[in-house]
């Protein structure tokens, strides 16, 4: 009768996962080398050298919590999980160099190589010449590294902007190469997690007191950065000309913020109000109340009805590009007699109405739209991929048009043009 084969220890596992991923990354290792140095060198380093190479490597993202925040467990891991597929996923194309490689592989079998060009002599092994010379164009050339660097800040950027509220908490990352730890050996590609809380203040608006949140942002690496306008730009004699004023946000504006831009998603919509003040376009409604135009990634969507209070800006509230208040939204009405509760009950104060082939491919619409300056809005149906999911068609071209007593005779494109 065959004896019954014992099942593995849990030791053994371990060292047998141990042995496979050293395998992995040495085969890894050799390709990436043999393809930087443009010839077979990798088999000129004798085991020994590769035995301590493997223990000298550069390991993998390891997220922490930076020192002082605390970061909740469940998205410390949730974070992990995330970097860790998108860096295996993301490619980078090092085409001098004639491969594609993951960012996951460059953090570990690139910057290993790396450090093999620089830290290695001929007192180690022989070839140790050899092998600097042939890795010397992959070590002293910096677009590799440019490259992966610009690469993962633009996901930390997405990352800690999908987290960050300006009602609430600002997360952003910092990167650092430094030896292990925790009785690991070799070089550590470290993310530290940084979690800083908006700051709040008190204002008298209309004879009240109310609270604001100070406008922001926080970026990789370089942390929380405030917003602040340049006095010029009102032409306000009062303030000091080289003192910036600092910018507030009632919670009425985020809120509707939120409402008006239903097509994205908050903190998407957020970054971009910090965008817009970093290089603000003023103009003024009719009563000469502040307006600071909003904008998404460049295209104009809306204003930020803005009070200076004490040498301070604070906004108010938040203007569809169509509402009553706004140049378009007045010209709107007086082109079309819209009027806000009109405008409302169309649905055209907010974004959602425009991200539709219905609205987007009607030329009678377009038309309206372009007379009264809202051409902008159209133009989110053409990016409707890069900001949001594209809503499904509906009756709203229809239901505008027969609102506004318009027949269904079609314009004639050179018209709009």
């Amino acid at each position: 009768m065959a004896q019954r084969k014992k099942k593995p220890s849990g030791h053994q596992l371990e060292s047998i996962a141990r042995a496979h991923h050293k395998n992995e990354f040495l085969r890894k290792l050799k390709h990436f080398v043999n393809s930087c140095s443009g010839e077979e060198v990798f088999s000129l380093i004798p085991q020994t050298i590769l035995d301590r190479i493997y223990i000298i490597r550069c390991h993998s993202l390891s997220v922490f919590p930076a020192k002082g925040n605390a970061i909740p467990n469940n998205l410390l891991n949730e974070l992990r999980h995330i970097l860790s597929a998108w860096l295996k996923k993301e490619t980078l194309v090092l085409s001098k160099f004639n491969q594609s490689i993951s960012i996951d592989d460059f953090l570990t079998v690139g910057l290993t190589t790396f450090y093999m060009g620089q830290i290695f002599t001929k007192e180690d092994f022989a070839n140790a010449p050899r092998i600097k010379a042939a890795l010397s164009n992959f070590c002293n050339d910096p677009e590799p590294y440019e490259e992966y660097n610009s690469r993962l800040t633009a996901i930390f950027t997405t990352i800690s902007s999908c987290l960050s509220n300006i009602g609430d908490y600002f997360y952003w990352m910092n990167y650092e190469i430094d030896m292990a730890e925790d009785g690991l050996s070799g070089v550590c590609n470290r993310v530290e997690i940084h979690k800083d809380i908006h700051q709040c203040r008190q204002f008298i608006l209309n004879g009240k007191r109310r609270p604001a949140v100070r406008l922001g942002w926080a970026h990789p690496c370089t942390g929380l950065q405030w917003t602040a306008l340049n006095p010029k730009l009102f032409g306000v004699e009062h303030f000091l000309p080289d003192k910036p004023i600092p910018v507030y946000v009632q919670s009425h504006a985020l809120i509707r913020l939120s409402e008006r831009m239903d097509s994205i998603i908050p903190s998407l919509a957020q970054f971009n109000m910090f965008l817009s003040f970093q290089n603000p376009h003023i103009s003024y409604d009719s009563y000469h109340n502040l307006l600071i135009e909003y904008q998404i990634f460049g295209i104009k969507a809306g204003y930020f009805r803005v009070d200076l209070v004490n040498g301070i800006a604070v906004v108010r509230t938040f203007l569809f590009l169509t509402q009553s208040g706004t140049p378009e939204g007045n010209l709107l009405w007086k082109n079309t007699g819209l009027q806000k509760l009109d405008t409302k009950f169309l649905a055209l104060d907010r974004l959602s109405s425009f991200m539709t082939s219905d609205v987007g491919g009607n030329l009678q619409i377009r038309k309206i739209f372009q007379d009264s300056g809202c051409q902008s809005l159209l133009e989110f149906y053409k990016g409707g991929d890069t900001f949001s999911g594209k809503y499904p068609s509906h009756f709203t071209s229809t239901l505008i048009l027969d609102y506004l007593g318009y027949s269904e005779t079609p314009v004639l494109e050179e018209v709009i043009e």
